[in-house]
């Protein structure tokens, strides 16, 4: 069911989700097999940690924001240096959640066709622009200047790690499975002010 304001990941309403499982149910039973689609997953872990996999986005970030706040932040991919600078944080999305914390924070959108993974600086003194990434790269966020960093999966689980520390992330997580209907990308863009 679609809980936000703008259903990127399911078109199905409240009012309509008792319809739309009859509609589910009797498909199943004519052909044997739901419809749904794979949607990529991204996964954060370092030495001694791992967390549970996110659809939308990690964020890595000082556990305070704001003016005065924030730490330095280094981001590698596959190794190679991309940002070196003091931020609030560092958001890696997948294309699902490119329209989520990502877009808030000003990062693109990407279609849901394309696969890969965005980086989003949060509040950088000397900002990079969000950059696009292949599936098949490895993120690593490393924090410090800070007592401790914190490593969040689709907001839900909230880890604080003791810096220095180096988060790695990647798209090697299982894909999760959507049943429903596909929702219509370009509609639901018209939601977003």
């Amino acid at each position: 069911m679609n809980l936000g304001e703008v259903g990127f990941l399911n078109a199905v309403a409240p009012r309509d989700a008792t319809e739309s499982v009859r509609e589910e149910i009797a498909h199943v039973a004519e052909t044997g097999a739901p419809r749904h689609r794979e949607v990529p997953r991204i996964r954060a872990h370092g030495t001694g940690f791992s967390i549970d996999p996110a659809l939308n986005e990690v964020v890595v970030q000082a556990p305070r924001r704001g003016h005065g706040q924030g730490a330095d932040v280094e981001v590698f991919v596959d190794g190679s240096a991309y940002l070196d600078d003091h931020a609030d944080g560092v958001i890696v999305a997948t294309q699902t959640g490119s329209t989520a914390y990502n877009l808030s924070e000003g990062g693109p959108i990407v279609h849901p066709s394309a696969s890969g993974m965005v980086v989003t600086p949060m509040c950088a003194r000397d900002p990079l622009p969000p950059l696009v990434l292949g599936p098949e790269r490895t993120v690593t966020v490393r924090v410090s200047d800070s007592e401790t960093a914190v490593v969040a999966s689709d907001g839900r689980e909230r880890r604080r790690l003791d810096t220095p520390v180096a988060v790695e992330i990647d798209l090697d997580a299982p894909p999760a499975r959507i049943a429903g209907p596909r929702p219509e990308f370009f509609r639901a863009l018209e939601k977003i002010d």
